[in-house]
This record gives structure tokens, C-alpha cells and sequence, in this order.
């Protein structure tokens, strides 16, 4: 029999709980716990559970959640993809018939499409297979661990425990720098419930209120590595670099604790010219110094490129025009002109051959500033008949994708 993809409501969460068990799970006990975790994200709701069933049993499924991500001072409807999977009895089949999973993923861009998402998003088991999506990497993470004694030494006074009455200061703050950031994506009110419940259980929360309004926050816990008690900061923000210097400053203050704290910032941070200690070692070295560990974690998919490029603030100073051809994975190709001036971008359908060429997966990368277009080309993942495609240059001009929420 033919596989069929629905939409469930809340009377079928245990039979999706289920099925991410039969994808996830590893043992009978693993089942309460899938059956806890969909009903305790508030991001998801009726309608966003996905059942791929074959003779009336489930063999796959996925959640398409509702999210807004910023891009260049611009809010975008954003579909966030998760729990993506195939039961394991149910893999690699062989034969002529579509894989589940696949099935299962050109149904969510089906119904992202629907939404009228500009986006879509996710964060992959691996990066290859949803590259057969559309989907480019597009966020470099570093992940840092600093010993706590070679800290920047600054005034910590504003620094304190966060109470209930801090919380609307840490919304507000975090909610700037999601505005500021590049391809971050909003807390809603329920997660902060749910963060926050987590949090006065799990570990310690910290806020810098210096003058008054909140200016960084942090959620950390205690970890044991090598013998030795370790910070493990979850979740941090802050209004600015001097900000996020003033957050470091404070995890040293607990040095006699802990010895080192490891922070994850986006890839293009220069967080070692902050420390007193400048090295990340190429040696083994028997000073105390920092390491830091890269990695490529978020995917997305431009579904609207005209609303994507006219929705986002572009360089004051960019001026011209380019035509952009992007090979689409359902095999047809985007080819539209982009017109840039005072900030903004108007986009029209083209004709003829573009100024950049390339596939869904790279324009991602270019469109959201992770990968400029002219290294895009220089690196043979593009094409570039025409001198137009330096204009998209200025995609990549300012901060780089990196996203603090996690689906």
C-alpha cells in the first residue's frame, strides 16, 4: 500500500510519541520520556505533527514548528523542521518506491509552502541528506573553554542572581539581541516558562543590571571533566561586545570553584583578544589557555526569495544590480533580478543568464551572509558570468548566522 502522510491533532500525540521511540529509542523505558518531552515544548500545536503511516501503521514522522527568525533587522516567517525520522524497521528498503524520510521531507516543504514560510530551518543528523532538500548550512559555532584565571578583569557590581522580577528585563534584553542578531530566532512566552522551570532546577541564572536595564544574562551549569568543575553556560546574551566582555569577566570571579567555562559564540567572535592570555595553543603548552572547538550546525531553505531580499536591510552604501539563477531541488530553476539602493532591494523575475548561478543549498549560505558570493564562486560552488554578482557581496558585509534556540 502507498504511503500517507497526516496532520494530527492532539488525539494522536501518544502514537507520535510512539513513533519517535520507534525512531529514537533505544530501550522500553525511553517511551515515558518521548511522551513527556511532546507534550512540554509549547512551540509545537495542533496541526504540527506529522504521521507517515503504510497500512494504517505509523513509519515515520516530523514537527513543523512555527517560529520567527530575524535576518538583517527583518522578521521572517520561519518554519522550524524537527524530529525528522524513519522507524527502524522501516529503512533503506531498496527498491523504486521513495524512501520515508525523503517522503516525509517533501511534505514539509509542501505545507511550509502553505504557511507561506519564507523559510525553513533545521538542525541535522546530517547535513548531506537535506542538502537533496535545498537545505545549506548557513551557522558556524565555536565552541570556547577558558580557564576562569585568564578572564578580562572588569567591574562586575551589576552582576546578580536573577529573581522572578528580573524576568521581563532578561525577556526584553534577549529579545533585542535576537532583533540585532543574524538568523536568531524569538523565545516565545511558553518557552520561557518552560526554560526558566528548567533552569531554577537544573543549574544557576545570572544577570547584569547595571544602571538598571538588563544588559547580559546566563544560565549555567556545573560539569566535571578531567577531574576537574567545569561551567557549562547554556544560554547567554548580551547587548554588546563590551557587554559580553563584562559576562566573561563575571565567570571569573568564580575561579575558586570552577576552572574553566566553556561558552559557545558564532565562529567570526574574537573571544582570545579579550583574555589575558591571547594563545589558542598550536602546541601543548603549560600555561593556562583557551581551546576552542568549530562546528556547522543550522540548515535553511529560502522558500520566497523575493520577500527574503526585500525584507531585510541591506548595506546603506550598496548600489547596483544582479540577476540570480538558483537551481531548485524539485529540478526547476529561480532566476530573478535583484536591484539594490538606499538600503533596500527590489526583486523582479528575470530573463537570460545570471550573474550568479548556483543550487538552493549554496544560495542559502550566500543569501543569509555566511558565505560571501564572490568566495562562493572563487571556491567553484557558484558561477559568475557577469560583474553584477559582486553587488551580492553585500549579503556577507556585518555579523554571521548564529542561532541560540535549538529544535
Amino acid at each position: 500500500m502507498a504511503l500517507t502522510m497526516r496532520w494530527v491533532d492532539e488525539s494522536d500525540l501518544d502514537r507520535v510519541a510512539e513513533t519517535r521511540w520507534k525512531c529514537y529509542g533505544h530501550a522500553g523505558k525511553d517511551l515515558a520520556r518521548f511522551k513527556e518531552g511532546i507534550r512540554t515544548d509549547p512551540r509545537a500545536g495542533v496541526g504540527d505533527f506529522l504521521l507517515a503511516e503504510r497500512d494504517g501503521e505509523a513509519v515515520g514522522t516530523a514537527s513543523s514548528l512555527p517560529l520567527t527568525m530575524w535576518v538583517r533587522g527583518a522578521a521572517m516567517r520561519c518554519q522550524g523542521v524537527a524530529y525528522v525520522g524513519t522507524v527502524k524497521s522501516a529503512r533503506r528498503r531498496g527498491g523504486k518506491e521513495m524512501g520515508v524520510a525523503s517522503a516525509v521531507m517533501w511534505e514539509i516543504l509542501r505545507i511550509a509552502r502553505q504557511h507561506g514560510d519564507v523559510v525553513t530551518a533545521l538542525m541535522p543528523f546530517r547535513v548531506s541528506f537535506y542538502e537533496h532538500f535545498g537545505y545549506g548550512a548557513v551557522e558556524r559555532r565555536a565552541e570556547w573553554t577558558i580557564p576562569l584565571s585568564i578572564m578580562p578583569a572588569a567591574d562586575c557590581k551589576g552582576w546578580k542572581f536573577m529573581t522572578v522580577g528580573d524576568r521581563a528585563a532578561q525577556a526584553q534584553q534577549w529579545q533585542r539581541s535576537v532583533q540585532a542578531g543574524q538568523c536568531d530566532v524569538e523565545c516565545q512566552a511558553k518557552r520561557w516558562e518552560q526554560f526558566n522551570a528548567v533552569a531554577a532546577e537544573e543549574g544557576m541564572e545570572f544577570i547584569d543590571r547595571s544602571g538598571g536595564e538588563a544588559r547580559a544574562s546566563l544560565y549555567v551549569t556545573r560539569e566535571i571533566s578531567g577531574g576537574r568543575n567545569i561551567l557549562r553556560v547554556h544560554r547567554w546574551s548580551a547587548d554588546s561586545p563590551a557587554d559580553f566582555a563584562g559576562l566573561l569577566s563575571f565567570l571569573g570571579t568564580m575561579r575558586d570553584q570552577f576552572s574553566a567555562a566553556t561558552i559557545q559564540t558564532p565562529l567570526d567572535w574574537h573571544v582570545h583578544r579579550l583574555l589575558r592570555e591571547g594563545q589558542v595553543p598550536h602546541r601543548v603548552v603549560d600555561h593556562p589557555a583557551s581551546e576552542v572547538r568549530c562546528d556547522a550546525r543550522m540548515q535553511i531553505r529560502i522558500l520566497d526569495h523575493r520577500k527574503f531580499l526585500e525584507s531585510i536591510h541591506w548595506p546603506i552604501a550598496t548600489r547596483g544590480r544582479a540577476v540570480v539563477e538558483v537551481a531548485e531541488c524539485e529540478g526547476n530553476v529561480s532566476r530573478f533580478s535583484v536591484e539594490v539602493e538606499g538600503g533596500r532591494a527590489k526583486v523582479a523575475d528575470a530573463t537570460g543568464e545570471g550573474d550568479l548561478q548556483c543550487p538552493d543549498r549554496v544560495w542559502a549560505a550566500v543569501a543569509t551572509g555566511d558565505l560571501a558570493a564572490s568566495d562562493a564562486v572563487r571556491w567553484g560552488l557558484a558561477r559568475s558570468s557577469g560583474a553584477g554578482a559582486e553587488v551580492l557581496d553585500a549579503l556577507s558585509a556585518g555579523q554571521r548566522p548564529f542561532c541560540r534556540e535549538s529544535f
